[in-house]
């Protein structure tokens, strides 16, 4: 009489262990289901992050060029006159120079004068251009970053679809 009761507890006993085994299966689907789904979750959060974060460099970007441009507009202009300028204080020193009576003293006062003017203008000039020629390098520099910063933001969306 003892076997029958020893089998019935053995036969509990694995039906309890398959059924556990079962639930233990189950449980570890389901964690690996929420673990992947977090994953997912997490990798469209870093892309959605990197995603805003390229947004708002391209608007800094875009900003910065817009305003370096206007200062390379400022700056061309200022070139353009400080050439004229110049041209005007050449022009008024071969006058000076041709005029009849340059042995006056007045006159080669004038002349020293208008030298000085000359060289002080040709100073600002070559300042004024080297200023366009950085601020050239600035809107070129800005131009680049902004058609990579949009490279990389296309293939970013590449990758969201």
């Amino acid at each position: 009489m003892l076997l029958p009761i020893f089998a019935s507890a053995q036969y509990n006993n694995n039906q309890q262990l398959q059924q556990s085994r079962s639930f233990e299966r189950q449980m570890n689907t389901q964690n690996q289901k929420w673990a992947s789904e977090r994953d997912r979750a997490d990798r469209q959060w870093g892309q959605q992050a990197m995603f805003n974060q390229l947004n708002n460099k391209n608007s800094k970007t875009q900003k910065t060029l817009v305003n370096e441009e206007k200062n390379k507009e400022k700056l061309e202009e200022k070139t353009t006159k400080l050439n004229a300028d110049l041209k005007k204080q050449q022009d008024k020193l071969a006058t000076l120079e041709n005029s009849p009576n340059n042995a006056n003293s007045d006159v080669q006062k004038n002349i020293q004068k208008t030298k000085e003017q000359i060289v002080k203008s040709e100073e600002k000039l070559n300042k004024a251009k080297t200023e366009l020629e950085t601020s050239s390098k600035k809107v070129e520099s800005l131009k680049k970053e902004m058609d990579i910063s949009l490279t990389k933001k296309a293939d970013l969306e590449k990758k969201e679809k």
